[in-house]
């Protein structure tokens, strides 16, 4: 009896076990077709996302290549006329450019100037030997030349945009002339109606902005003579956020076609602040506008 007892029980136990073999298998094997059928399915639908995302790669591209089509052709129409834009708008105005860094050069600027009809009288470069006091100093004392007790560099720099709007050549400019304290293109013979003052510099000098830039703006208005900022796009350390705080007009983009364009604009009675950069209002003076009718425009 005993022995029919244990049959019975291994028996059911092999049973059980086999019905608990049997459901894993099974349920292990569906859940592997359940992968394979979502991979399948996930696969699908990124095939499905490539082909989306190529076929509207290849619209953009088409896009690109339409847009730089047509800004091409933007630049050649600006690049073929920007000249008869601003011929003669500035007839027998005499100018002065004052670069106050060695940092950039602005020969285009003369050219577009000539062009509108100006004069260009001289251009001057302020070399950085010119805010070393000590050195400067020295010119005075060697030359006899009164010598200011306070602010030395900033009554030089005074003194030299009074001799710039007056065409006259002091003792003092001459003598910074000599000792490469100022770089003249030019002559200080004839006086001028507008300064044009060219700024940006490579690294920042906050004081030197306050003793050379403020003074020759500051000297221009005393003298009741138009003055405006400009400097390149691509400068380093801009200086039309400071320009603007002084009050003159600024252009930021003078390397450009467009850019000279807004400068004879600007200059001939369109105030504002022009280009790209974060301080310009407007990308170019509305040339629709008259003159003198601009400000009350704007």
């Amino acid at each position: 009896m005993i022995p029919n007892m244990k049959f019975y029980v291994i028996s059911i136990v092999a049973i059980f076990a086999a019905l608990g073999i049997g459901i894993y298998i099974g349920f292990t094997l569906d859940a592997q077709s359940f992968i394979v059928e979502q991979k399948e399915d996930i696969a699908a639908k990124i095939e499905e996302r490539f082909d989306f995302l190529t076929k509207e790669n290849q619209q953009l591209k088409s896009s690109i290549k339409n847009i730089e089509a047509e800004n091409d052709r933007y630049k050649y129409f600006i690049d073929s006329t920007y000249e008869e834009i601003v011929r003669k708008r500035l007839e027998g105005i005499n100018v002065a450019i004052i670069e106050t860094k060695s940092d950039y050069m602005y020969s285009g600027v003369g050219q577009i100037l000539e062009t509108a009809g100006a004069n260009v009288i001289n251009v001057t470069t302020i070399s950085d030997r010119i805010t070393n006091e000590e050195l400067l100093k020295e010119i005075y004392d060697d030359s006899n030349l009164a010598k200011w007790d306070i602010n030395l560099i900033t009554n030089s720099i005074i003194e030299l945009t009074r001799s710039i709007v007056n065409g006259e050549e002091t003792e003092l400019v001459t003598k910074l002339m000599e000792k490469n304290y100022i770089d003249v293109v030019g002559l200080f013979n004839e006086p001028v109606d507008y300064i044009i003052l060219a700024g940006g510099s490579l690294k920042e000098e906050k004081n030197r902005l306050n003793l050379i830039d403020k003074a020759i703006i500051n000297t221009a208005k005393n003298m009741e003579k138009s003055i405006i900022g400009v400097e390149k796009e691509n400068t380093n350390i801009s200086y039309m956020e400071d320009y603007k705080k002084f009050r003159i007009s600024t252009v930021d983009n003078v390397n450009t076609n467009i850019g000279k364009v807004s400068l004879i604009l600007a200059m001939e009675g369109r105030p504002g602040h022009y280009g790209i950069k974060p301080t310009a209002e407007e990308l170019t003076p509305r040339s629709s506008l008259p003159a003198l009718e601009y400000s009350k425009g704007r």
